[in-house]
């Protein structure tokens, strides 16, 4: 049996049994102005003040409503938190001793991650989900061989190595077929095993209950995660980011113990992330940082050529995966430039940028601005959370454990999204691409657990405080979700519809679908797989196509062509889909007969 991380005592004075008057808190700026009994009152005058500045900025166009706000907010949090990092002295350490209004264990993260998520559970298939139940139906040699033996074709050339994201669908869709519920469930079972890496990884840290039960929590409702979790089609970053945690969970425990099994786990654990997606090629930075970072004493102690080889065991396994996924490929991989170059090896001053900026403000803010709302109390929203984020990053006093474990933090959201740089050279201000997000996100969470444990001196307003920042987080969560919820109805819309309008379409049938935009609120709709949707519409006719009839030119329309709009019945005018709620489907009539 192996022990559970050693308990720390909070104050030396408490080990000692002395009055809380006299124990020495340590280098505390704030402490020295404001006495306990008035710690609430000015905590919250603080947050006040910056909600009044912040808003007011960003209302009288001071600060550009949008993520040129948040980009601004953002790095005034990053930059005062590395400070409050660098700059000090350590106070003594924190207490993994729990207060009984404390939130503890990865029950109450768990839950709320479940209830967060329970509305995804009925939403229908969307855009790239038609083309991978397409292929996954097929037999495992047509359909899952050729990913294992040769990966992904774009139609052009093999992009993406991930046999093992293809093999959890391929499985998902022997056991629910085309219920989508099952598919969510799944997808809601993954996140809740992140969720628990986060809470095991952070108690392995050495981090107390309660720190790690508000990490987990954080995780489990960041907003930003809303597409990685709701999209069936990121089962693979679902997975990667699964199997990462727990490696790192795997390898901090072995760091602590010294079990040589949960090494080997560790690196198991990596070549089922690499297996999944890409994303995984980040994980050995996080692996440097735990072995380079100066831990505590508690810690197993290597000699110098053990941690070599112990690091080489590490990086070889990675370089190992990443030839065989080169060979497979016949290259890098990865999205292409028009001239077909892989994009990934091109990083320049847009993608540091990126990694620097916009993504971390993505990880911290991650709203869907293009998800209609209501703009003064979005502000409001927007300008509390940042309130409390800067507060708890001005007044949190850091430990020697708790510095340790920000830096890496640090190290974790800045390099996470390496591997997809290009995806966020600009601002996403409809979280397009935040699926990447997922695995850094955590690092973020854990980030935002340790500034609230260390703000606040009174365990009822740290509770206080850290259910405030959850409510915050809910709604935002909320407001990303109901995009996908929008989606979701606009997509079962057009299946009715469209079967209405066509009950039987006869063999060799070609429909011309106007007015299915790409993107919809931010959500991917028809982008691609349409016609993937429409052959499931029929009960996977593979005798019909469909295309986009925008990107078609017809100077004579064909006999068996249907060409497909989309009426606002109120208004007798035509729309796209995501316009309005019910929209009724009408067959076009051709600019030439034929």
């Amino acid at each position: 049996m192996i022990p559970d991380p050693p308990e720390v005592p909070e104050t030396l004075a408490e080990t000692q049994g002395l009055p809380r008057a006299e124990q020495k808190i340590g280098s505390d700026f704030f402490a020295s102005f404001v006495p306990p009994e008035r710690e609430s009152i000015a905590m919250a005058a603080i947050a006040a003040l910056l909600v009044v500045v912040i808003g007011a900025a960003v209302y009288f166009g001071l600060l550009r409503w949008g993520y040129p706000a948040a980009e601004f907010v953002a790095a005034i949090f990053f930059a005062v938190v590395l400070v409050r990092q660098l700059v000090g002295r350590d106070r003594e350490e924190v207490s993994a001793e729990e207060k009984s209004n404390s939130l503890t264990g990865p029950v109450p993260a768990l839950a709320a991650g479940a209830l967060a998520y329970a509305i995804t559970v009925p939403l229908h298939f969307i855009c790239d989900d038609f083309d991978h139940l397409s292929l996954l139906r097929q037999p495992f040699m047509t359909s899952l061989w050729p990913q294992i033996t040769r990966g992904q074709f774009d139609g052009h050339v093999y992009i993406f190595y991930r046999p093992l994201g293809f093999a959890s669908l391929f499985l998902d869709y022997r056991l629910w077929h085309d219920w989508t519920p099952g598919y969510h469930l799944t997808n809601l079972v993954f996140h809740l095993l992140c969720v628990a890496a986060v809470f095991f990884l952070c108690k392995e840290l050495g981090l107390s209950g309660r720190v790690s039960s508000t990490a987990a929590l954080v995780f489990a409702i960041l907003p930003v995660n809303a597409q990685a979790v709701t999209w069936i089609a990121c089962r693979f970053d679902q997975l990667a980011t699964t199997f990462m945690l727990w490696a790192l969970v795997c390898s901090a425990r072995f760091r602590r113990t010294g079990e040589i099994g949960f090494y080997i786990l560790a690196i198991l654990a990596f070549v089922l992330a690499a297996l999944s997606k890409e994303s995984a090629y980040a994980l050995p930075f996080l692996w440097l940082a735990l072995e380079l970072l100066p831990w505590d004493e508690n810690r197993i102690r290597y000699r110098t050529t053990e941690r070599i080889r112990l690091l080489l065991g590490y990086l070889g396994i990675a370089a190992v995966t990443f030839f065989h996924r080169w060979h497979v490929l016949g290259g890098i991989g990865g999205y292409h430039f028009e001239d077909g170059s892989p994009v990934a090896p091109h990083f320049g001053t847009a993608s540091l940028l990126g990694v620097l900026v916009h993504a971390p403000t993505q990880m911290l803010f991650g709203y869907n601005l293009l998800q209609p709302a209501q703009i003064i109390p979005w502000i409001f929203l927007t300008a509390l959370t940042a309130a409390l984020l800067i507060t708890c990053a001005v007044l949190a006093k850091r430990t020697a454990r708790s510095r340790r474990v920000a830096c890496f933090c640090l190290i974790w959201i800045f390099t996470a999204t390496l591997p997809s740089h290009f995806s966020f050279q600009m601002p996403d201000i409809a979280l397009f691409n935040s699926r990447a997000l997922h695995f850094g996100s955590a690092g973020l969470a854990i980030l935002l657990a340790l500034l609230l444990n260390g703000a606040f001196r009174q365990p009822k307003l740290r509770l206080g405080w850290t259910l405030a920042l959850c409510l915050l987080l809910v709604v935002g969560l909320e407001q990303n979700l109901k995009a996908w919820q929008w989606v979701s109805e606009t997509t079962q819309v057009f299946l009715t519809e469209l079967k209405r309008l066509e009950p039987s379409p006869p063999p060799g049938t070609q429909f011309y679908v106007g007015g299915a935009p790409h993107v919809i609120r931010g959500v991917p709709f028809f982008h691609i797989g349409l016609q993937s949707a429409v052959q499931f519409d029929y009960d996977w006719r593979t005798d019909i196509s469909a295309e986009h009839l925008e990107t078609v030119s017809m100077p004579v329309v064909p006999a068996n062509a249907i060409l497909v709009g989309w009426l606002n019945v109120q208004e007798k005018r035509l729309v796209s889909l995501g316009d309005t709620s019910r929209p009724l489907a009408v067959r076009l009539e051709p600019a030439h007969n034929p």
